[in-house]
């Protein structure tokens, strides 16, 4: 098994919800961690175990409308609640003879002090340089963490929001 550590500056989180107007979007590029898997021929090797943790400061998430973020920021509580973590402990998936490079992952996240589980999907490739390259979906429903959708103004915002990870990895050790 090898370790993984994120390569901060080319990982990226996407979380995109509908409104009544527009899309919401937002963005952050300070997603840290790690990931403890086994490559095997530029897929992950079938029969080993992969974990992962990352996490997120919610100071570096940056809304695309400057007034819902300030709405978005109080309402995660983000001085209360400053990190989202999520941890990985089961993947699945990836079969040569089915989908390679496809998995699917589920695990933990906690935001806004709250831990539920999830599960996404992720296609993951190994690079010239032994580093992963991943990217992941998962849609998550703000409820689930005790958050209640956020409206100003007449417009309101849909609890569903779909979140996508780009994340470099390098090996260490």
């Amino acid at each position: 098994m090898t370790k993984f550590l994120l390569v901060g500056e080319r990982c990226e989180l996407t979380a995109t919800a509908k409104s009544t107007l527009h899309p919401i979007r937002a963005e952050a590029t300070e997603l840290t961690g790690w990931i403890e898997a086994t490559p095997l021929d530029g897929a992950l090797h079938p029969d080993a175990p992969v974990t992962a943790r990352f996490e997120l400061p919610l100071s570096a998430l940056r809304v695309d409308n400057p007034l819902f973020g300030r709405e978005v920021e109080r309402r995660l509580e983000v001085k209360r609640h400053p990190l989202v973590v999520a941890e990985v402990d089961r993947v699945s998936g990836g079969a040569a003879d089915t989908d390679p490079g496809r998995y699917r992952a589920n695990g933990q996240l906690t935001l806004h002090g709250v831990r539920h589980p999830v599960g996404g999907t992720a296609t993951l490739r190994v690079g010239d340089a032994g580093e992963l390259q991943v990217t992941g979906r998962v849609r998550l429903d703000i409820r689930d963490f005790g958050l209640r959708p956020p409206s100003m103004l007449g417009l309101r915002v849909r609890p569903e929001v779909d979140v996508e990870l780009r994340i470099v990895a390098v090996p260490v050790g």
